[in-house]
């Protein structure tokens, strides 16, 4: 079995959008978040006898020397694994924790929708979908009474909205955003961020803006492929939350999903039971659990003990007399 770990190559080409989620794999987004959360965007080929794959991951560094490995940093889509069947998944990562062992990795961090038997998960993670099928209209007809009335009432007061990328537009979501994570008590990415995606990644990513009276009071930045629109960070004005405004965003984005050809609007993660997990379940008709594991990667020992290289010379040098005392009081602890 060998292993090579390799810093991702940055590609100086743009990626066309072609599969859902392609943003993730992208060298450009990968780059971005690494540089925001200090991590390095590798490359992690293991190769065995008759099988070998490559898996995009991160690594982290510590100030002593050891090195955790992750896989899903900021999104578990960040950390597919190309051409692994769900089957083999659990597989494949007992292999790349076993060839760890000859590296400096201390701890492998997996975020995941595929679970692994016998490991723990370590979150309460759940990611809600809008597939829209067989259509728009019947997703509406299959929403409660209340959660229509409720989505109808902004736009009663005249809630507007526009879909697109620009300063404008982020000067604006960025607004929305830190006061939503002030009001959360949560930290905010720095604004240079979400620059950095609508510069280096402008074909895959796009900002929902929603308005009353020219007021800013609702907006997402989103990830856009040609099958999926995710929904990444929202925000949400203060005094707006009693009027709707977030339910009528996301009700316009799942139209917006229908008439741009799309398959899925993806709602992201939440915390299971959680308010925000129950705000979304108005809307979901899908769902998946989101694994959070932590591998610590065990060294192998070495062969020899210090205590048994002791013993061993011991013995070589006084009677056999020692070596029976020796035996009946160290040999119970090289089974």
């Amino acid at each position: 079995m060998s292993i090579t770990i390799t810093p991702d190559q940055p590609s100086t080409q743009p990626m066309p959008v072609t599969v859902t989620g392609e943003i993730f794999s992208t060298s450009a987004f990968r780059a971005i978040i690494a540089h925001e959360f200090r991590l390095k965007p590798v490359q992690v080929r293991v190769a065995t006898t008759g099988q070998a794959f490559t898996i995009p991951a991160f690594l982290r560094t510590h100030w002593r020397g050891k090195q955790t490995l992750i896989i899903g940093a900021g999104f578990d889509k960040t950390g597919l694994i190309p051409n692994i069947a769900a089957d083999d998944y659990g597989t494949v990562i007992e292999t790349l924790a076993q060839a760890l062992t000859t590296t400096k990795v201390d701890c492998l961090e997996i975020r995941t929708p595929q679970r692994i038997p016998c490991l723990n998960d370590t979150a309460d993670k759940v990611e809600l979908n809008v597939d829209i099928q067989p259509s728009v209209e019947t997703i509406w007809q299959n929403l409660s009474s209340n959660t229509r009335k409720n989505i109808r009432r902004p736009l009663k007061m005249g809630f507007t909205s526009v879909i697109g990328l620009n300063s404008q537009l982020l000067d604006e979501f960025y607004q929305l955003y830190r006061m939503s994570l002030h009001d959360l008590g949560s930290l905010p990415h720095p604004k240079s961020f979400f620059m950095d995606l609508m510069t280096q990644c402008p074909s895959q990513v796009e900002i929902f803006m929603g308005y009353i009276d020219g007021i800013p009071v609702v907006s997402s930045l989103n990830f856009v492929s040609e099958d999926e629109v995710y929904g990444a960070w929202s925000g949400i004005h203060t005094l707006y939350k009693k009027h709707n405004v977030f339910l009528a965003m996301l009700w316009q984005m799942i139209e917006y999903c229908g008439t741009s050809g799309r398959k899925t609007y993806n709602l992201g993660r939440s915390s299971a039971g959680s308010n925000p997990h129950q705000f979304k379940l108005k809307l979901a008709n899908r769902s998946h659990k989101i694994y959070y594991y932590q591998l610590p990667i065990a060294k192998p020992s070495p062969t020899v003990s210090k205590v048994q290289e002791a013993a061993s010379w011991l013995i070589r040098h006084t009677p056999e007399v020692v070596m029976d005392g020796l035996s009946r009081v160290l040999l119970h602890k090289f089974y």
